[in-house]
């Protein structure tokens, strides 16, 4: 009876058929959660504060483990890269990086700002200029990208010219990574057949029957990836210096002289979207809607980066897609602009879902996952052993499988992929599955809880965070 009132709750509609992505299926458009489950914030905070009390000495006895732990493990393979000068394809320079506060990457001078259309007067001052500025419909607010014209670089020099009320709302215009290590080539390519959309679906299904409308902002995707025929994929790019208003992003080939002027786009890759968003495939069913906001350039052939004022132009994207989940495989520094979008997106009744982080257990939080609004993914092995280099903390709420994943890969075959980001899209996707079941978010939580295999010491911890998820 319950997948019954669920499916009712779907609208199907006949579309042309040239772009479908499954040969001989009628394409249904999955129609938005929100207008009949209740979108009102999760109540997070208060879910993870139940299962502290439950569990307190067992909380203890875990954070002691994790503090002997720490003595024994090396310092973290992943290090917050060198800030570098990021080119066009055309050789000019289009992102100046700048390391900043606590070893975290910025573009220089850039600062960003989310208020109203009134706020702009107070932008174009004798320290700072106003670069920029972009209605987002999605959260009812204006967002302003200013620059620091003198020497300082720091937030006194642009907050002491603006009214007492808006000086907490300024952040630097920070570069988010993903969030995966070195892919590792699946030599005997067999994991495309274990891929294949009949496997995946007949596990899920015990779950989901219903398709799903998810978002995800990350890389480019390659949308005709075979392990992604049985989803409807649509994206659009927020890549610095790319048309925002082509959802076909161009190949670097395609970059020409436009308009007696050199192209300003920056290389990108579609290498880590693609893992990701085929791992999303693997755990939702047919015709299911993966939107994807792409806002990662490359960095160097291992490493993509997303400057903050991408980022909002891709969640604010989303946001107006009416998804029921959004699957953030990134991680940076704490800002004020990005907490505020989480929250409005929590308060609209998204819930965001982010990798923890590749730094180490002794590494500083790292955001988005860490926002309380958030739900904070881990990554273990096939044995459940959690990730040696995954972030630990009071904000990992689940674990799932993300040690030598095999995911897909732009060139069409499959590649062995390890991080936090690799086990996200498995919490994503069940979130997204039990939100449609429950018809309200906080069942969807608990739905979690009691999916996921307590892991470490009992109960909920800094490390596994409430469990593994299967």
């Amino acid at each position: 009876m319950k997948y019954t009132l669920v499916v009712g709750l779907v609208s199907l509609f006949f579309t042309s058929v040239s772009h479908a992505q499954i040969t001989g299926t009628i394409n249904q458009v999955v129609s938005p959660v929100r207008p009949i489950i209740d979108r009102t914030p999760s109540d997070l905070k208060a879910l993870r504060e139940q299962a502290v009390r439950r569990a307190q000495s067992a909380v203890n006895s875990t954070e002691t483990l994790a503090s002997g732990m720490l003595d024994s493990i090396p310092t973290p393979q992943f290090r917050a890269p060198s800030a570098t000068t990021i080119l066009s394809t055309s050789g000019q320079p289009v992102i100046e990086e700048v390391t900043v506060e606590n070893g975290f990457l910025a573009v220089e001078k850039e600062w960003l700002f989310l208020g109203s259309e009134a706020d702009k007067a107070h932008f174009d001052g004798a320290n700072i200029e106003l670069q920029r500025a972009q209605y987002l419909p999605s959260l009812s607010q204006w967002l302003y990208q200013v620059r620091v014209t003198g020497n300082a670089d720091e937030v006194s020099a642009i907050s002491n010219s603006l009214p007492e009320k808006l000086q907490s709302q300024l952040g630097r215009n920070h570069i988010y990574l993903s969030q995966s290590q070195r892919a590792v080539k699946n030599v005997e390519n067999n994991a495309a057949k274990s891929f294949n959309t009949a496997s995946p679906q007949a596990k899920v299904n015990t779950v989901c029957q219903t398709p799903l409308r998810i978002g995800m902002v990350d890389t480019h995707v390659s949308p005709d990836h075979p392990l992604l025929s049985h989803i409807r994929l649509t994206q659009e790019t927020f890549i610095i210096g790319h048309n925002q208003n082509n959802k076909a992003i161009k190949s670097n080939n395609a970059n020409k002289e436009e308009n007696g002027e050199k192209a300003s786009t920056v290389a990108f890759s579609s290498d880590h979207g693609t893992a990701v968003a085929s791992l999303l495939a693997k755990s939702i069913p047919a015709s299911s809607q993966v939107f994807n906001a792409s806002v990662f350039y490359s960095r160097n052939s291992v490493s993509q980066g997303a400057t903050l004022m991408s980022l909002i132009e891709g969640l604010n994207f989303l946001a107006s897609q009416q998804v029921d989940a959004i699957n953030m495989s990134l991680a940076g520094p704490d800002n004020p602009v990005l907490a505020s979008v989480i929250k409005q997106l929590d308060e609209k009744g998204v819930q965001i879902i982010a990798a923890v982080g590749n730094e180490g257990p002794a590494s500083l939080p790292l955001y988005p996952a860490a926002y309380p609004e958030t739900l904070g993914i881990t990554a273990v092995d096939k044995n459940h052993a959690i990730y040696r280099w995954a972030n630990q903390g009071s904000y990992v709420d689940f674990a799932s499988y993300g040690v030598s994943v095999d995911a897909a890969h732009p060139k069409g075959d499959t590649v062995r992929q390890t991080g936090t980001s690799m086990a996200a899209p498995r919490a994503t996707a069940l979130y997204a599955c039990f939100l449609r079941a429950e018809k309200e978010r906080k069942g969807a939580l608990i739905k979690l809880q009691h999916l996921a295999v307590d892991a470490g010491e009992p109960g909920r911890d800094s490390i596994f965070g409430f469990g593994v998820l299967p």
